[in-house]
Formats: structure tokens, sequence, C-alpha cells
């Protein structure tokens, strides 16, 4: 499993656990447990029960064993499932007329609470990682022709 660079995270509640810095033996173990995951990680409780992790809760304990394994700090977030447009803004880093504009314009599904706008934070995340992914495919076309015209490299 590749490390994610790509995610950041904005703290709606006061529910937030940050890695503190490992040391270089916990920064090895943390490696030998990745290793040993495999692609089903399994927990065994003290009586013997084997119990297979759901695949997002995989996904997340492995990139917490990436960050710790390559010295980074990992930061675990409780968040609620339904954001406001203001803070659905704060996770894509753009403002709330933004926002608003994407929803209206179909681009981003939200649903109406009374006059209030909630867009489910599953919608935000893929919209936010569609729409790097389609500047990072922009980028490596911009790049390309500039090769071929030789105006790069």
């Amino acid at each position: 499993m590749r490390p994610r660079t790509d995610r950041s995270f904005v703290s709606f509640t006061a529910t937030l656990g940050c890695m503190v810095v490992l040391s270089p033996q916990d920064r090895e173990q943390a490696r030998e447990v990745l290793r040993a995951l495999g692609p089903r990680p399994r927990i065994t409780t003290e009586d013997g029960t084997v119990l297979d992790l759901p695949a997002p809760v995989a996904e997340a304990l492995a990139e917490l064993l990436e960050a710790a394994a390559d010295g980074q700090a990992a930061l675990v977030l409780r968040s609620p499932n339904e954001l406001s447009t203001e803070q659905a803004a704060a996770v894509l880093g753009v403002s709330r007329p933004t926002v608003v504009r994407l929803v209206e314009a179909g681009k981003l599904p939200a649903r109406m609470v009374g006059t209030h706008r909630r867009l489910t934070l599953g919608d935000v995340l893929a919209y936010r990682e569609a729409s790097a992914r389609r500047r990072a495919d922009a980028l490596d076309d911009m790049t390309r022709e500039a090769e071929e015209l030789g105006l790069y490299g």
C-alpha cells in the first residue's frame, strides 16, 4: 500500500487524536506490523476469537502504520457524516459561496434541511479526490505537450 500524501483533514469536533514522534525502534516495529498484516488483516482477541477488519478500517490502519514507519505524524479524526457548506468549504479549501455554486450546478450532491444545505463527508472527499485527479491529469497533459514542442525538459 502506497502512503497517501494528498490527504488533509479539518476537525469540526473536539475528537482528534495525534500520534507522537516515534523512536527508531517504534518505527521499525510499525514497519514489521505493516509487513505482517497482509491483504486481509485480522485481530485476535484475548480469548482467541479472530475478527476480520472491514476494508476501510484495514486501509486506515495500514496508513497509520505507514506514517509511523516513515516517522511522520498521523492524525485520527472523527467527523460528522454530514457537513454544512462552511465545513465542506474548509475540507475543499474553497469559499462557502463556491460550495453553494457547486451544489447548485449539480457537481456536488447535497440535501436541504430547512433552508440549510447538508453534504455528506463521503461526497465532499470524493469530489476533492476527483478534482485533484483532474488537476494532475491536466498538468500531465500540459507537460507532455510542452515536451513534444521542445519547450520542456
